[in-house]
């Protein structure tokens, strides 16, 4: 007889707890991505990037064409905020030739960067932000971005021989 009542307590204890755990998966729900592939919510790049900000590109810089960063066009941009790591007051802040196409003198950005690397920090994201919106708001975005629950899954680009 305790055989069977400690039995059926441990299960309702499990279900209880599955329950919970269920519950909690519900409302913090937890993205997974890998850095194999490329971000796919500002959440995954909130978690990976070094550095978070928001930029006024103040003029076209010099085209990179020898050396590792070959195909990189630079900007000349002026920090106004920094949400995640450091960006110094002026900075030239480089981007791949097909995305630099988008990027206009005079604009507001939020960027991403990595590096420098030779004194250019490489953007991994870019993405225009709207005169009329405050610096503030683009913070909050990211402050909310960076207390996502995210698992970044681990990844390798070596293959085992057989």
């Amino acid at each position: 007889m305790n055989k069977l009542v400690r039995g059926a307590a441990a299960a309702v204890v499990v279900a209880v707890g599955a329950g919970a755990f269920a519950h909690h998966q519900r409302n913090d729900p937890i993205r997974v991505e890998s850095l194999c592939e490329e971000t796919g919510s500002d959440a995954a790049e909130a978690a990976r990037a070094q550095n978070l900000a928001l930029v006024a590109v103040l003029e076209r810089g010099r085209f990179v064409d020898k050396g590792n960063d070959t195909g990189v066009q630079t900007f000349k941009a002026r920090t106004l905020a920094v949400f995640k790591g450091t960006l110094p007051a002026e900075a030239e802040i480089g981007l791949p030739e097909g995305a630099a196409t988008q990027v206009q003198g005079g604009g507001r950005y939020e960027v991403s960067v990595m590096g420098p690397e030779d004194g250019v920090w490489i953007a991994r994201f870019t993405r225009g932000v709207p005169a009329a919106t405050a610096a503030d708001a683009v913070g909050a975005h990211w402050k909310k971005e960076m207390d996502r629950g995210f698992v970044e899954v681990p990844c390798t680009d070596t293959i085992t021989a057989p």
